[in-house]
């Protein structure tokens, strides 16, 4: 998950340096994985103000003049004369890079000094911008510019930024959204959230169909909505902007876009995108001139009396049912997997990627917005078994929020129509299955404490987990006896949608420790530790063994748990006297031949690991090759770890030690060959 440090800033003020800000997202539970400084135009030019102009004490045709930068004042010489006190003035700070013709050296601007008069920048002509050819002159701003002001923003281009690589683990899908980001930002720091606007522009349904009479929901005259597989989709959206104009999207939403990674399309497309990353919940815009009802009529008729409304269903797909998806690849479907159809074919894949035919052109004037709940599973697999991910599989397969459905769809139409125009049909089709009921955690503050060795007290434990949306429930939890105090009533808190990792009282027990900080827990052996376990002495009887290994000069090697099929092959029997066991272990064709010693994985996650090792051999005789290749041909490596079989249905796990050792008997001495 990208995110920039500027649009994270839109959701919460923080002032944290790049660097501070990456320690705190650590301490959330964020990894940063990297930290880029993007360079935007004009990097270190601002807004400036000529407070004073006087005469240069020593030229006649240079000035020298007070200017306010929007942090305070500082003198600066110039030669132009058609500016005044009071100007705003494009002002390029020390350290500032201009633009330069092509072949010419890069120009900074410096602190010196100017016939014995220290100048701190320069105020800039069109020219020396690389705005224009006027040299004769500054460039004077319009009286409304902000002093201070990045002259960037001031040009409506992008400013310098910086861009987070963060690691987010599978639990917290809240957090592949910047809006998920800033919730925990906010939270930790005690800023306002400031959430994205929720305002609809005014609906007005233009055109004629066949019955108006009695119609509440005015969407529901252009298009009709079937779900034939609730269990893989539970909730199914839709609203429809017509009137539509298709271009280019921009600059800020486009710089927005690849700043983090994705390329822009269209104004449309990006939209959709943009709220993808900006609340993490996927949407899909169709073409909706292109679906069909079951009558085959087109929404083309929509004046016309005889018009006949498209079909939006979504349903399995059919057995090898054939499908262009809108990489332009034809993807081969079974029944499995969950597809958006309207009254004819398929126009979807659901979660993944949508289709060819029903996609956003240029020509496209009506625009139907999908935004949809899917089951993580059912994605999973289909992602996995076609080959495709996507951004909006990878959030779906993690567990979307049902809760934000009609949120992001509002949000989407909105910008829709402010980028694209058009007018937004009245209503929304909101087909549900399943009542969105918030759970309910009751948590013991007794509980906390024993766990983190801290004294908080109940509302500070309250107030910590309130920062991060979740509610105090209103109904009290029947009182829990506590050891050693008295009988106190739990917490009840009822947790919001988007936190869908969240199920027992110790999740919550987990939240208080990030926000109170990780850092501030106290270090203290745990209360009623037996301080004894059976494993201890085998433990110290590996590393005495380890001990002697490495003694006698190997090294220690730590080889993957998980190996290929080939490897598990030829090591399974390692050990074994039984022939016909071996002869199956042979290298060739050894991927045909099942063998029953084999511990396979259920779901692989690439063809390299697809079992539990048999033995440790493969893993050494792997390091011993890498060695080898490098011309490293003296080695004595060993390895302890556990190793995996079957017997008889049952999977065993048991430690060993495998030594290998490759080269010459002993080493070339420093001193020469004998």
């Amino acid at each position: 998950m990208k995110i920039t440090l500027n649009w994270l800033r839109h959701y919460v003020a923080v002032e944290d340096s790049p660097e501070a800000l990456a320690d705190r997202l650590t301490l959330l539970g964020l990894e940063v994985e990297g930290i880029d400084r993007v360079g935007g135009e004009f990097d270190q030019i601002v807004v400036g103000q000529v407070v004073t102009r006087d005469k240069h004490p020593n030229a006649d045709k240079l000035s020298y003049c007070r200017v306010q930068d929007g942090q305070g004042e500082r003198w600066v010489v110039c030669g132009a004369q058609n500016f005044q006190a009071g100007d705003k003035v494009a002002l390029a700070l020390p350290g500032a890079s201009m633009p330069t013709a092509p072949g010419e050296k890069p120009f900074t601007i410096q602190v010196g000094k100017i016939r014995g008069v220290e100048s701190h920048g320069m105020m800039c002509s069109s020219k020396e911008l690389g705005l224009g050819a006027d040299h004769d002159g500054i460039m004077i701003l319009r009286p409304e510019a902000k002093v201070g002001q990045s002259f960037a923003s001031y040009l409506g281009r992008a400013d310098s930024d910086v861009v987070f690589d963060l690691e987010i683990t599978p639990n917290r899908p809240d957090l592949n959204s910047v809006l998920g980001i800033a919730r925990e930002v906010a939270a930790s720091t005690g800023l306002p959230l400031i959430a994205p606007p929720d305002v609809l522009p005014p609906a007005n349904a233009g055109g004629t169909v066949a019955s108006t009479s009695g119609v509440e929901n005015e969407l529901e005259r252009w298009v009709s909505i079937e779900v034939d597989a609730e269990d893989l989709c539970p909730r199914y959206t839709a609203r429809l902007i017509r009137g539509v104009k298709i271009g280019p999207s921009p600059d800020w939403l486009r710089q927005t876009l690849e700043k983090v990674g994705l390329r822009s399309i269209n104004n449309v497309v990006d939209v959709t995108n943009y709220v993808l990353l900006e609340l993490g919940h996927p949407l899909h815009a169709f073409d909706y001139q292109t679906l069909k009802s079951r009558e085959e009529k087109s929404p083309t008729d929509s004046r016309s009396a005889e018009f006949v409304r498209p079909l939006i269903r979504v349903r399995r797909a059919e057995e090898n049912e054939r499908f262009i998806t809108l990489d332009g690849v034809e993807r081969v479907l079974n029944p499995e997997m969950l597809v958006i159809a309207d009254g004819q074919k398929a126009i979807a894949l659901a979660g993944v990627m949508g289709g060819a035919h029903s996609e956003i052109q240029d020509q496209t004037v009506d625009v139907l917005l999908e935004s949809a709940w899917f089951d993580p599973s059912n994605i999973r697999k289909t992602s996995k078994v076609l080959g495709l991910r996507t951004d909006a599989s990878y959030r779906y397969e993690r567990g979307a929020d049902i809760g934000i459905c009609d949120w992001a769809s509002r949000r989407a139409a909105a910008l829709i129509i402010e980028l694209a125009g058009g007018e937004l049909v009245s209503g929304v089709l909101d087909a549900t299955s399943r009542p969105l009921i918030p759970r309910e955690i009751s948590l013991r503050p007794e509980r906390v404490n024993a766990v983190l060795g801290t004294e908080l007290k109940r509302e500070e434990i309250a107030f910590f987990l309130e920062q991060l949306g979740l509610k105090s429930g209103s109904r009290k939890a029947r009182p829990v006896e506590v050891s050693g105090s008295n009988s106190t009533e739990p917490l009840t808190f009822s947790i919001p949608s988007y936190r869908v990792d969240l199920k027992q009282e110790i999740d919550l027990v987990e939240e208080v420790a990030r926000l109170y900080g990780v850092d501030k827990i106290p270090s203290t052996p745990p209360r009623g530790a037996v301080g004894d376990h059976p494993f201890d002495a085998v433990y110290d009887e590996l590393s005495e063994l380890r001990s002697w290994l490495t003694g006698m000069g190997l090294d220690e090697a730590q080889g993957q748990t998980l190996i290929t099929e080939l490897g598990a092959h030829w090591t399974a029997h390692v050990g074994v006297s039984d022939s016909t066991h071996r002869s199956k272990a042979s290298v060739e064709g050894a991927e045909n031949v099942p063998d029953p010693a084999w511990v396979a994985l259920a779901n692989p996650m690439s063809s390299d690991m697809t079992r539990l090792r048999p033995s440790l051999l493969a893993g050494l005789v792997a390091a011993m090759k890498h060695n080898s290749n490098r011309k490293n041909l003296d080695l004595g490596l060993f390895e302890i770890g556990r190793v995996f079989r079957r017997n008889n249905g049952e999977v065993q796990e048991g430690w060993r030690l495998a030594i290998a050792m490759t080269g010459r008997r002993a080493p070339t001495h420093w001193a020469g060959e004998d």
